[in-house]
């Protein structure tokens, strides 16, 4: 059966982008929801990269991160409401 697990990235973006690609192998389904600036650093840039790579869907609130689908506030609260686990870094 598979869960979904919604990791919301606030400060260690970086490791929080590599445990989200980890629980891929798990087969359940991941979303990322970024709520802070994106850390432009190459260790998070490397591992944003590799969620692109295994198709992870990314939302945020801010307009300013590319790459993320912009989505407003109540959307992003009841889209993690509706998961089935919650993993905040």
């Amino acid at each position: 059966m598979e869960r979904r697990l919604a990791i919301i990235v606030r400060d260690r973006q970086s490791e929080a982008f590599r445990m989200s690609i980890g629980l891929t192998i798990l087969e359940d389904r991941v979303e990322v929801y970024l709520t802070r600036p994106l850390d432009a650093g190459s260790e998070t840039t490397l591992q944003l990269e590799g969620l692109r790579e295994v198709g992870i869907p990314t939302f945020s609130t801010i307009s300013e991160d590319s790459g993320f689908l912009k989505i407003p506030f109540e959307e992003m609260a009841d889209r993690i409401l509706k998961s089935d686990h919650i993993i905040v870094y």
